[in-house]
């Protein structure tokens, strides 16, 4: 962690991968004290365990024995038909065989956080089968991954084509998040929802044969190089499990591909002569107010407004006009390839 200063005010800054899965679920088989060795030489600060349908990774030796990563454990959950995937923290009841509309109910009742997982997915072969939410009009939900490294990985996977090629390259395809899903996204904070996004990796560690050889590929310390969500705290407010979730479900972060490079000096912010605001804050429009950021090389920066470009700039270090109310984030690329993807701030009249 590091602490950042962003116009006059402090805050720290947490790397980490959310939506991993461990041995105690039914579709991987590593250890949890296995993941912790991969976070800690992958330096990072917090990453989630999201085993299907439990919660049983919270009582594991290895990780009561942690004390410098934030382990938080919730817990993925679907509906009937294996579709409508969610991500939930701060409960430990576990609904199983409900729809989408119950079970986010049930989970908003009792002030849980709730994002939707791989909202949707693509394929290129008919041998995957997507895992889509289909409920489009329940939004009971603090928010949604708009990029999910394996989900991506997978869609692009043709096992006859290119399998082995994408084993042994699996980052050369996941290149941007689908235009469709930051759409959908953007539609939900239009209608004025405020809901945050997230970004994971969702590992869980692939075993394959090739000539009577077994290999593993997209390993957590493999994918704990890939999609961070990075969550800023205020110094004021105590580090912990429940204020990294409480950052990641107000939109207190910003979503950055690592295999572009080290954010390190990342800066974004809205400012006037008298507020700033930072990712997933409120602030009240004036004219002369500017969208400033700083980035650790040249880059192209886009300005979005309510799902709209509205400014493009190709540099280290400026600022944006923001001429009017709206939903305001930034997509950064490098190469072509997206680098960081901030959460909205919302510029209230």
């Amino acid at each position: 962690m590091k602490q950042k200063n962003i116009f006059t005010r402090k805050f720290w800054e947490l790397t980490g991968c959310v939506h991993n899965h461990s041995e105690y679920s039914h579709d991987s088989s590593v250890p949890i004290s296995k993941i912790i060795k991969a976070a800690r030489v992958n330096h990072l600060d917090y990453f989630t365990i999201n085993d299907h349908r439990n919660k049983d990774a919270a009582n594991d030796i290895a990780l009561g024995k942690e004390r410098d990563i934030f382990c938080i454990v919730g817990v993925e959950i679907n509906d009937p038909d294996n579709n409508n995937h969610a991500l939930v923290f701060n409960s430990d009841k576990i609904i199983t065989g409900a729809s989408a509309e119950y079970y986010t109910s049930e989970y908003e009742a009792e002030n849980a956080v709730t994002f939707i997982a791989h909202p949707i997915e693509k394929r290129k072969s008919d041998v995957f089968r997507t895992y889509q939410w289909t409920d489009h009009t329940n939004t009971k939900f603090a928010g949604m991954e708009i990029w999910n490294f394996v989900s991506d990985w997978v869609g692009h996977v043709n096992p006859k084509l290119n399998g082995i090629f994408m084993a042994a390259f699996p980052a050369i395809c996941v290149r941007k998040p689908h235009q469709e899903l930051l759409n959908y996204w953007d539609d939900l904070n239009k209608q004025g929802l405020q809901k945050s996004a997230i970004g994971s990796v969702d590992a869980h560690e692939q075993q394959h044969r090739f000539m009577g050889i077994k290999f593993r590929f997209l390993t957590h310390k493999y994918l704990f190089k890939t999609i961070r969500t990075n969550v800023l705290i205020h110094e004021e407010k105590e580090l912990s499990q429940a204020t990294i979730i409480e950052a990641l479900a107000n939109g207190n972060s910003y979503i950055v591909n690592y295999k572009c490079g080290d954010p390190y000096n990342f800066f974004a912010g809205i400012s006037n002569k008298k507020n700033s605001a930072i990712f997933g804050e409120e602030i009240t429009w004036q004219e002369d107010m500017k969208f400033y950021y700083r980035l650790p090389k040249i880059c192209k920066i886009k300005l979005i407004c309510d799902g709209k470009v509205m400014a493009k700039q190709h540099d280290e270090k400026g600022h944006f006009i923001v001429p009017k109310p709206g939903s305001y984030r930034l997509e950064i690329s490098f190469m072509d390839r997206g680098w960081i993807y901030s959460n909205n701030i919302y510029v209230t009249k």
